[in-house]
Order: structure tokens, then C-alpha cells, then sequence
């Protein structure tokens, strides 16, 4: 059963890791190009020590049509007034006439196994010298961040019903990570030093 290893946080992964998961395992998200800041929420362990991270994606026009909790996601959201978006917004119409904005989603079935020495911490707090864009992107990680706390238990309960329904069954579900191939692959990873 997986608890959190100590209090909440965002972080970012090694890129080098995530390529050499990413080659066992397809489901894995990467991109060569991109995912250096691609946040990711963790960090949970299990009673076999295993570290996990849950990555967060960015809000698509498809998460339109999904519901705020599914089986193996959570949207992250906020209720809002139509007006204070930006043209880009992904947003659903709540019947009281405000919106529903995505933010982005939780992907509980594209959780990987990490260790030591392979991730930083995200710093969510604004710097003197910040540009506007990392004061802009840091507002909306504070946003995701504030919603995944209130729901935490459920983002935990959730997470081990996925892992613990592929290992008990030895199946791996349809657009998920194989859990224990990329615990293999996580043990055998050398850490480089730096």
C-alpha cells in the first residue's frame, strides 16, 4: 500500500531516466524536447520501498469531455468567471454561468517507480527577478498544488487500487505503465554522480 514518504511536493525528473523508462515502457511520458519542467507529484512508497511520482499533464481540449474523478485521473480545476481567462483557457460552462477551468490532470495509470539522485524539487515560491512567465507558471503550479492537497486521499486510495490490481493480477491495463517491468528497470538505473 503506498503513503506519502513525507509531505507533498512537485518535482521535476532526470530526462535521461525518463528516456531510458520511457524505452521499456511506451506508456512512460516523454518527449526529447520539453518535459525538463514537466511536473510530477509525489512522492509515495510502498510497503516494498518502492518511490513512486504520479505526473501531471496539461489541460487538452479533450479533458472537456471528462469528468473531475475517473478510475485512474483527476482533473485539477477551478471555478471562475469566463472573463479572467486567457484565449487559450480549457474550460467547461457551469450551469451557474461561471466556468470550470482545466488546469491539468492527474494520470494515476502513468505513475513510474523513482530513487534518489534522479529528481529536484519544484520551487513554488515567486523570486526577485522572476519574468512574468515564471511567475504566471508558478501560480498555476501553486493553483494544481493547492488542489491535489485537498484531495490527497483519494489521489492515494486510487493509486493503490491501479498498482495493486496490475500486480495482483500480473495484468497490465490498456494505456498504463507496467508497474513491475519499470521497477526492474528503476533498480538497475545508475544514478550518475555529478
Amino acid at each position: 500500500m503506498f503513503e506519502l514518504k513525507e509531505k507533498l511536493t512537485f518535482i521535476n525528473i532526470n530526462q535521461d531516466y525518463l528516456k531510458y523508462l520511457h524505452d521499456s515502457c511506451q506508456e512512460v511520458y516523454f518527449k526529447p524536447i520539453g518535459y525538463e519542467n514537466k511536473p510530477y507529484l509525489g512522492i509515495l512508497i510502498n510497503k516494498e520501498k518502492n518511490q513512486y511520482v504520479i505526473p501531471l499533464s496539461s489541460a487538452k481540449e479533450k479533458h472537456k469531455a471528462w469528468k473531475n474523478i475517473e478510475t485512474d485521473r483527476f482533473l485539477i480545476y477551478e471555478n471562475c468567471e469566463k472573463s479572467v481567462l486567457s484565449k487559450n483557457a480549457v474550460y467547461k460552462d457551469n450551469p451557474d454561468g461561471t466556468v470550470k477551468h482545466i488546469l491539468s490532470v492527474i494520470d494515476l495509470k502513468k505513475m513510474i517507480p523513482i530513487k534518489e539522485g534522479l529528481y529536484t524539487k519544484v520551487d513554488l515560491s515567486a523570486k526577485i527577478g522572476d519574468s512574468i512567465g515564471e511567475i504566471n507558471y508558478k501560480n498555476l503550479l501553486n493553483k494544481e498544488f493547492s488542489f491535489c492537497l485537498k484531495i490527497l486521499p483519494a489521489i492515494i486510495h486510487k493509486a493503490n487500487k491501479i498498482y495493486s490490481k496490475q500486480i495482483d493480477t500480473n495484468k497490465v491495463s490498456k494505456f498504463c505503465c507496467d508497474f513491475k517491468l519499470l521497477e526492474e528497470k528503476c533498480k538497475a538505473y545508475e544514478v550518475k554522480s555529478v
